[in-house]
């Protein structure tokens, strides 16, 4: 068994503006935007891979080797904000052809932490070829709007790019610097989905 997963991330999903990160810096000037505006993707970027959620909202593609591994989906939304949902679930038939799955064979759960497929009443999963990557969800997650990410996710990527912009190398002599604060740490903690053992 084994997922994988892609997205199409771009500029326009970032929760935070650079004007933002730079009144949380105290910077002024604008010689530094394009830095900071690469660490705010950074930071968020490291949020959703710590916490296996996704913020702003973007269209994923969960590559699966058999129908156990698309019971749950990775980057599920965060905070509970019920911004999920399948696209398209397609596979490649004992012929080896892509086939899509009629949507009223399944279900989705945006609501549970981490988000789950599952077969609806008197269905049963069609027969698949044997290859890698024989399954292809496609599913949107995210909220839809950076005004509805809860602070507390704003602030821990905050923290981040604060840490980041003040320590540009992994250690400083005298002290030693993490890659993630604790005080970030505390809050992503509260956000994070942390089970994604499979059952069938």
């Amino acid at each position: 068994m084994a997922r994988s997963v892609t997205t199409n991330y771009t500029d326009s999903n970032l929760c935070l503006t650079v004007s933002e990160a730079k009144k949380h810096l105290r910077v002024s000037t604008s010689s530094d935007d394009t830095y900071i505006e690469s660490l705010l993707h950074a930071a968020q970027q490291e949020f959703e891979r710590y916490c296996n959620v996704s913020v702003i909202q973007k269209t994923f593609y969960q590559y699966c080797d058999t129908w156990c591994d698309t019971t749950q989906l990775y980057n599920s939304p965060a905070a509970n904000s019920g911004a999920l949902n399948v696209d398209a679930i397609t596979y490649y038939n004992l012929n080896n052809v892509i086939t899509t799955w009629n949507a009223t064979n399944y279900l989705v759960d945006g609501a549970s932490a981490p988000a789950r497929v599952s077969l609806n009443v008197d269905k049963d999963y069609p027969d698949i070829a044997d290859r890698k990557n024989a399954i292809i969800i496609q599913y949107t997650s995210g909220f839809k709007k950076a005004g509805s990410v809860p602070q507390g996710i704003k602030q821990a990527i905050l923290i981040l790019v604060g840490q980041w912009y003040e320590n540009r190398q992994e250690a400083i002599v005298g002290r030693s610097v993490g890659s993630i604060p604790m005080t970030a740490r505390y809050i992503m903690d509260r956000y994070r989905i942390k089970d994604f053992g499979l059952s069938c």
